[in-house]
């Protein structure tokens, strides 16, 4: 999230310099949300717009605040101790849902201890039953998963046992075990 707000910064003050705010254009892209606050997920883009929704997970999305997550999901059965991570600066804390099969890596500024947090990214395991927007969840098949998401598999992150949708640094990677998906991540795997 911290990625986008020097680019989000660097519009605000090109059309505050311009002087005339009709003649600005701002361009916007899929992982910029004006719903990021809330749990209900944006509406598919319409095929073949070139757009594809890596962030949200059923009920959960990259970016959503805690307290929406709480509302989503309920307490964590386990929150680790914070850490503050090196590659952006932020406190990251891990929440685990057991039953639900989920870890989301929930991610605050540094000194704010009481401040909002935000998911950060999410891991699912095999007792998980969300569903990513084109509903490919643990369990589907190895093909399928080529197919819904075909034109935006990363290749060079690609094998056998992984499919890795948007690329390592803001995606989807899928995991499998006997071509059928095992484990999910959504989120930045690499800065």
């Amino acid at each position: 999230m911290k990625k986008y707000l020097l680019p989000a910064l660097l519009i605000i003050l090109i059309s505050c310099k311009s002087g005339d705010k009709k003649d600005v254009t701002v361009a916007t892209t899929d992982t910029i949300d004006a719903n990021i606050d809330t749990a209900t997920p944006p509406s598919n883009p319409p095929p073949g717009s070139g757009k594809i929704d890596i962030e949200t997970f059923g009920d959960i999305k990259i970016g959503q605040p805690h307290e929406k997550t709480i509302e989503a999901l309920g307490e964590p059965d386990n929150k680790s101790a914070a850490v503050e991570w090196g590659a952006d600066g932020l406190m990251h804390q891990d929440w685990t849902y057991t039953a639900k099969g989920l870890i989301l890596n929930m991610s605050y500024a540094k000194g704010i201890s009481d401040g909002t947090k935000y998911i950060s990214s999410i891991t699912a395991n095999d007792k998980c039953t969300f569903k990513t927007r084109a509903n490919m969840g643990i369990g589907s098949s190895y093909t399928e998963v080529q197919e819904a998401y075909k034109r935006d598999i990363d290749a060079s992150a690609t094998d056998k046992e992984q499919i890795t949708v948007g690329s390592i640094y803001g995606g989807i990677i899928f995991t499998f075990k006997n071509e059928k998906v095992s484990g999910i991540f959504l989120g930045a795997a690499a800065e």
